[in-house]
């Protein structure tokens, strides 16, 4: 239930996210809201983040009700599902007027109690919905559609907006009658997510959540991994639980696990169980979670559930492995010569990684995604599955792989506005890195002339919704990667990959030229899609500018 919650000390890095949250929770009551879509990986933490939302709600205020809902999927028939929601609903409000925690679970109730419990507590709204749902509660579409509406009603009748916070929704798109999943059942959730009195907050699988027909119209927030710093203090925090104090968070490690919560969670869990682990030792537990332990079980039920049958689960797993070791993202024609697949089935299973998050895709091909974790698990299982490889070796490859691994990139992130010749503040900041880094100067020039190019397309193309514009620049040993991304419509064609030519794009003064000015000064440029909007990415190989540009000032002096 949303009261289980993490303590509040407990919740780190995400205050500021949940106080926007509470805001727009209560601007609600001023008939203006819109519904939004809570995005992110995979153990990002975006269920905590609406239970804790949930609690603000329920005890800070008195003017906004709070509804949560976590999609099960063993209530997917329209009438189970139309009748839990309906009961949850109605407890939760029960308990919300007047703080009694004892309301939400009720939620079991049988309609014949519920009915003697709202007669006892005189809640005619409540009533007259009950009367109008077991009318038609025969009609599994018509009561669907009287349970999702409740909260609306609720709202229209008594005065107070309500907030509904639904958890998993992606497997609304199972919903059938009588065994017959009828993926336009989900269609009836467009009147309440579009109730201006009403706001719904969804979280759940994003590739999956934007395919569904309800998606186009939500206000869409990314739910950001843990900074390095929150990261750090959660481990931490985690191992004094479990009695263990160390100088210093293992921080190579903390990057590694990306900012998510879920992985943090799981490795200090299992160092728990040492005594005094150094950071070798911290490795070591790593690589038996990914191996064996709560991350392994995690990726291996989502494969499992996403390739029931063992043939194509291999078949998969092929896939994943070809696509995370090509040095660049790959067509399905690529992959499907690769692996041996007939045409169909390379899409079948292609289409399938995608949703189900173990690739990323856009503009017609597949590629690794950032998840470091996910790729260990995935080269684990290879190792061990395909290769042969024993659980000692193919612990002691990973080991060395990661542990051992030497970490020279280098990164610098800025957030420019989208405001007039704000990308002449990028490229004199990307100057100074490229100083720092002891670039040539040629080359840092090149680079500016790609950057500003770049944040001039995603001012003109993307439209930002936040206005603004999130720039990164990574040194990996041999090149340079400089991402410039923002949110917004997209503006990258689906069939070439590259920004779209002709409606809604200007053609005049050299705006046409942008894509082939990036392409002229840098050794590649690609297109993806992010959890934000779009990303161009300029890449730049660096052989021999470091040191020309040292023999250079040497020569200088």
């Amino acid at each position: 239930m949303p009261f289980r919650t993490l303590q509040e000390k407990d919740f780190f890095g995400r205050k500021g996210e949940l106080t926007d949250l509470y805001r727009r929770c209560l601007d609600t009551e001023k008939g203006a809201a819109q519904s939004i879509f809570l995005s992110g990986l995979r153990g990002i933490g975006k269920t905590e983040l609406l239970k804790q939302l949930f609690n603000h709600l329920f005890w800070r205020q008195d003017n906004v009700v709070p509804f949560y809902y976590s999609v099960n999927n063993a209530i997917l028939s329209a009438a189970e599902f139309s009748r839990d929601y309906l009961t949850r609903y109605i407890c939760q409000r029960l308990a919300f007027e007047k703080k009694e925690t004892s309301f939400v679970y009720l939620d079991g109730l049988s309609i014949e109690g519920l009915y003697r419990v709202l007669e006892e507590r005189k809640a005619a709204w409540a009533l007259e919905a009950l009367d109008s749902y077991s009318q038609n509660r025969h009609e599994p579409a018509d009561s669907l559609r009287i349970a999702l509406n409740l909260p609306h009603q609720s709202a229209l009748c008594t005065g107070k907006p309500v907030v509904v916070m639904i958890d998993e929704f992606q497997r609304l798109k199972n919903l059938h009658i009588g065994g017959a999943t009828d993926p336009m059942l989900v269609c009836l959730f467009e009147m309440p997510l579009s109730s201006r009195n009403t706001l719904h907050l969804i979280t759940g699988n994003q590739a999956e959540i934007q395919e569904m027909p309800v998606s186009a119209n939500l206000a869409r927030i990314y739910v950001q991994p843990l900074r390095l710093e929150d990261a750090a203090l959660m481990f931490l925090s985690l191992l004094d639980a479990y009695g263990i104090n160390i100088d210093a968070a293992p921080h190579p490690l903390l990057d590694h696990l990306g900012g998510n919560p879920f992985y943090i969670r799981c490795t200090a869990g299992a160092a728990g169980l040492k005594k005094e682990p150094g950071e070798r030792d911290f490795w070591t537990v790593y690589i038996d979670e990914v191996m064996k332990g709560n991350i392994y079980l995690y990726w291996s039920s989502v494969l499992r559930d996403s390739f029931p049958e063992l043939s194509m689960r291999e078949k998969a797993i092929e896939v994943i492995n070809t696509i995370y070791h090509a040095e660049e993202p790959l067509t399905s024609d690529r992959i499907q010569r690769a692996v041996s697949l007939s045409r169909e089935h390379t899409g079948v299973i292609a289409n399938v990684l995608y949703l189900s998050g173990f690739v990323s895709g856009e503009f017609g091909v597949l590629r690794a995604p950032g998840d470091l974790v996910l790729m260990d698990f995935i080269n684990c299982l290879y190792m061990r599955e395909f290769s042969g490889k024993s659980y000692s070796d193919t612990g002691a490859v990973m080991l060395e792989r990661t542990s051992g691994a030497k970490h020279k990139c280098i990164s610098f992130e800025m957030t420019i506005p989208m405001i007039r010749e704000a990308e002449l503040v990028a490229a004199r900041c990307l100057e100074q890195v490229g100083k720092n880094l002891h670039l040539n100067q040629d080359v840092i020039g090149q680079l500016q002339m790609a950057v500003i190019e770049a944040c001039i397309n995603a001012m003109e193309h993307s439209k930002g919704e936040d206005g603004k514009i999130y720039l990164s620049v990574d040194l990996k040993e041999d090149r340079l990667e400089i991402s410039i991304e923002s949110t917004g419509r997209e503006f990258v064609s689906q069939e070439v990959g590259e920004p779209f030519v002709g409606r809604g794009i200007r053609e005049d003064d050299s705006r046409g030229w942008g894509v082939k000015l990036m392409k002229n000064f840098t050794d590649s440029v690609r297109f993806e899609k992010t959890e934000r909007g779009t990303r161009v990415v300029l890449v730049k190989k660096l052989q021999g500018a470091v040191e020309a540009d040292k023999n250079e000032t040497a020569a200088n002096e």
